[in-house]
């Protein structure tokens, strides 16, 4: 994708009224939603919340050095700083002044004076409101309004697994573009904008021999091709400001998600205001969080943090846990530090084996599953809690190359 980022008029962004940023990882955060479809069988339908997907699954998916690397030169991936991940200030570091009080001596009748302080001066700070450096070195990468390109795999179920997609199937897909105030931060009384110049696909294709080829389709007489999927679904729902505890019932219903995320965002950075972070995951005090299916609850007992003391280690090795990674020498880019300071996520296993992270299938269990969230204190605004919940599926493909999902 060849892009160009620009103010609202279409501008460079030089000068005056140019601190206009993408938030973090722009290649998905500028489509709300992808549909697929396979020979017209929709496979992926259209949500809004497509930039959730991408962004919680790269924040969980790779390490600090490949983020820092391969993602950053790809989709100008950069952590927003914790604790002022809604900073979008550009202004310059600057010192504390500092007052001595000195006593001026005049020796041996000359006409000079002579002040030697020794007390060293402390380092340069940036001013409240200008403290997010992942948002600066974004800026840094756009500034000038040239041209940048992006590059990066669609989160899309499909293009999630191994197996290739027999000839004679037509792969549609349609890009639905979010609003300009959801993928750029932006100062009061200023505006930015992404300008789309070229976008193309790479799609891997394989040409077999006529031999394999007649015997795919040998086989394709008596059973159809079968594509394991990891079918993800991100959904949302709302808690009201002035909430002490939100129960939220039959979120899914029927089959139940192998593995889940759950975290929460300001609602109205959720549907866009250019002043706020999309990806800010506040803790927002929480001191309970119980998940059950069919009244029982999943873990041993319910996450309950007290972030106002620090006391949230189970909740952090959460993601270790639930990531399959607890023990192990891997870890995601979130310190224990962070965590509660813009990436408050809980990730639950469902499976018997707490094997979610595995490519094969689990035991499908079916139900109702619902969520209960207690504050320490009541909401000061309203939220949005996002789910990212996984689902073992299958894809087939018969001969007439007619598609069929178990979803």
């Amino acid at each position: 994708m060849l892009v160009k980022f620009t103010k609202g008029d279409g501008g460079a962004l030089t000068g005056g009224n140019s601190s206009s940023t993408p938030v973090n990882n722009i290649v998905h955060s500028l489509f709300s939603e992808i549909d697929l479809s396979l020979n017209g069988k929709v496979i992926t339908p259209g949500t809004d919340t497509y930039p959730y997907k991408a962004y919680l699954e790269k924040l969980l998916s790779y390490e600090h050095n490949t983020l820092n690397t391969q993602m950053k030169a790809c989709t100008l991936w950069e952590k927003d700083t914790p604790a002022y991940m809604d900073d979008v200030g550009l202004a310059d570091a600057r010192f504390t002044p500092v007052k001595f009080d000195v006593t001026a001596k005049v020796g041996g009748g000359q006409d000079d004076t002579e002040v030697i302080i020794d007390e060293p001066l402390g380092e340069a700070e940036l001013p409240v409101g200008s403290r997010n450096e992942g948002l600066r070195k974004r800026h840094g990468w756009v500034a000038g309004s040239h041209k940048i390109v992006l590059l990066d795999r669609l989160h899309l179920d499909l293009f999630q697994q191994e197996k290739f997609i027999p000839n004679g199937v037509d792969i549609r897909l349609r890009f639905n573009r979010t609003k300009s105030s959801f993928y750029m931060m932006t100062a009061a009384n200023s505006s930015g904008k992404v300008q789309i110049l070229s976008m193309f696909m790479w799609v891997r294709k394989v040409r077999p021999t006529p031999t394999v080829l007649n015997a795919i389709n040998q086989r394709l007489n008596t059973e159809t091709a079968k594509c394991p999927l990891r079918r993800v679904e991100v959904k949302t729902f709302t808690i009201g400001a002035g909430t002490h505890s939100k129960i939220e019932d039959h979120l899914f219903q029927g089959q139940m998600p192998k593995r889940i995320v759950v975290g929460l965002v300001a609602n109205d950075a959720f549907n866009g205001i250019p002043t706020r972070n999309p990806f800010n995951f506040q803790n927002a005090g929480v001191k309970k969080l119980k998940i059950s299916i069919n009244g029982e609850t999943i873990t041993t007992r319910p996450y309950e943090p007290d972030f106002a003391d620090n006391l949230y280690l189970r909740s952090y090795l959460s993601l270790y846990q639930g990531l399959g990674k607890l023990g192990d020498d891997w870890a995601p880019d979130v310190t224990l530090g962070e965590y509660k300071n813009g990436y408050t996520l809980w990730c639950i296993d469902f499976t018997k084996d707490q094997e979610a992270q595995l490519d094969k299938f689990h035991l499908i269990q079916t139900g109702n599953l619902r969520i209960e969230l207690q504050f320490a204190q009541n909401t000061v605004e309203t939220l949005n809690c996002v789910v990212y919940a996984e689902f073992d599926n299958l894809l087939e493909i018969n001969k007439q190359r007619e598609v069929s999902i178990d979803y």
